[in-house]
């Protein structure tokens, strides 16, 4: 009976500690990174304001334009989960004023309230914001396939493992059992480019390529050059399920 007991509590420590490690993945997923736009109608004038945010491990930045004091500086940022939280400052006719903002992100999409005060009262109003381009900010992290032709006619099918961390990208490419790993990485505005470099009979060449993610379909070009020639062609790499 004391056995018994011991094993099944051990089986729920090992259960509780599985749920945490998968709750923990599913935290990892949720990337704000991106431009976010929503609209406010006051006085029948509608606005639009713009948020754009980085995330670097649980730390958000950014900056807000739209509405009374132009840009401002994101402070707090803290992303828990699926729930964000900040701050913005701004300064209008001398005085300064704070609103607060919380929310919980669903795919391309923040639902939640921003919280200021007007008046000496405090007040607050919901907020719903989504992300530009969509599945285009997704998360790029996951592998991906697409095949070429070459000049001398034989078809490829690279495999490029991605890993993406905020606005950082790192990862790999494998070709024929040949792997190279990526460089000089950006992310900006939905727009991704790296380039891997290779050697090859006794001579260095650069792949660069510039792309969008679309859902999950990455795609774009390449200009790759060898032995001083350059060549460009179009590439369209689909997520490969795992």
């Amino acid at each position: 009976m004391k056995n018994s007991l011991q094993t099944l509590i051990h089986s729920v420590a090992c259960l509780v500690l599985t749920l945490g490690a998968i709750a923990q993945g599913y935290d990892q997923k949720i990337d704000p990174t991106g431009t976010w736009t929503w609209t406010t109608t006051r006085n029948d004038q509608t606005r639009t304001s713009t948020l754009k945010l980085k995330l670097e491990g649980d730390k958000v930045t950014g900056s807000l334009t739209g509405g009374r004091g132009g840009e401002a500086t994101v402070n707090e940022g803290k992303l828990k989960g699926d729930e964000i939280s900040f701050k913005v400052t701004r300064e209008f006719n001398g005085n300064q004023f704070t609103q607060k903002y919380t929310g919980k992100i669903s795919g391309d999409t923040i639902k939640g309230k921003i919280e200021f005060e007007r008046d000496g009262q405090a007040q607050s109003r919901e907020w719903e914001a989504k992300r530009e381009g969509g599945a285009k900010a997704a998360n790029l992290t996951g592998k991906w396939k697409y095949s070429f032709t070459t000049s001398g006619g034989q078809t490829l099918e690279p495999v490029l493992d991605l890993k993406q961390e905020g606005n950082k990208l790192t990862g790999k490419v494998t070709v024929n059992e040949r792997v190279s790993e990526i460089s000089d990485a950006k992310i900006e505005n939905g727009e991704v480019s790296f380039k891997v470099v290779r050697e090859r009979e006794g001579q260095t060449f650069t792949s660069k390529y510039n792309g969008k993610l679309e859902g999950d379909v990455f795609k774009g070009k390449i200009n790759s050059n060898f032995g001083g020639n350059d060549r460009t062609f179009d590439f369209e790499a689909k997520r490969v399920k795992e």
